[in-house]
């Protein structure tokens, strides 16, 4: 713990990765659901709590808001091997999520600041930090690939793929079933999206029933 609060610290003590980690590390909730009503107002308890969880000793300096970009490099010259016809079509997959995930980060980050209501602002941080979370798994497995040529398939697509494939392996009645199991996740997703009841789980529900769809989808064309 100490070292990773250490390292967090040393990075700029970004407050969206602070709330991550008191997630991980701080027993008292009531102050992590505080601070998660709004991260960047609240970064200097997030690194007084951390740091005394971690017994160390920091002394916090401003940090002055700025409009997040696109890194300086481009983002296919910092992973050339993105345009490389071995390139596995997860990771291409991915980034178009990753571009996509960012752009929402961004509107996030910007409604955040016109909340009118705590239970407002609570639903569009917890999507914030769902959202940012996402960013940095599929970053985890650009870099992973970068560095070692090699998939670290941590990230929920990797899944998906994996049963996607499994289809062909299936006998036309396991396809059958398959195909009205399908059909009935597909029904139940739809309705939670209607029930509008969670708004923090939109994107988790979206992604699930484009998945649930592409998955049918296939079923349907081996059926035919």
């Amino acid at each position: 713990m100490k070292e990773e609060i250490q390292s967090w610290l040393n990075s700029g003590a970004d407050a969206f990765s602070g709330i991550l980690l008191l997630d991980k590390y701080c027993p008292d909730q009531i102050f992590v659901r505080l601070m998660k009503l709004n991260p960047t107002k609240n970064r200097s308890k997030i690194i007084r709590k951390l740091a005394e969880l971690a017994n160390l000793d920091y002394e916090i300096k401003p940090k002055k808001a700025k409009r997040e970009t696109f890194p300086r490099t481009p983002f296919r010259e910092e992973f050339p091997f993105l345009a490389s016809p071995g390139c596995p079509i997860e990771l291409k997959a991915l980034v178009t999520d990753k571009f996509s995930s960012f752009y929402r980060y961004r509107d996030l980050h910007e409604k955040l600041f016109d909340c009118t209501s705590a239970e407002e602002c609570a639903d569009v941080a917890a999507a914030l930090l769902d959202n940012y979370h996402e960013n940095r798994m599929i970053y985890a497995e650009l870099e992973y690939y970068k560095k070692h040529g090699s998939l670290l398939g941590k990230h929920p697509v990797f899944d998906h793929y994996r049963k996607m494939k499994a289809l062909h392996n299936l006998t036309i009645k396991e396809l059958v079933l398959k195909q009205g199991k399908l059909q009935h996740n597909i029904w139940r997703i739809e309705s939670e999206i209607k029930r509008g009841d969670k708004p923090h789980l939109l994107e988790d529900r979206e992604r699930r029933l484009q998945e649930k769809k592409a998955e049918l989808a296939e079923v349907n064309r081996l059926l035919e």
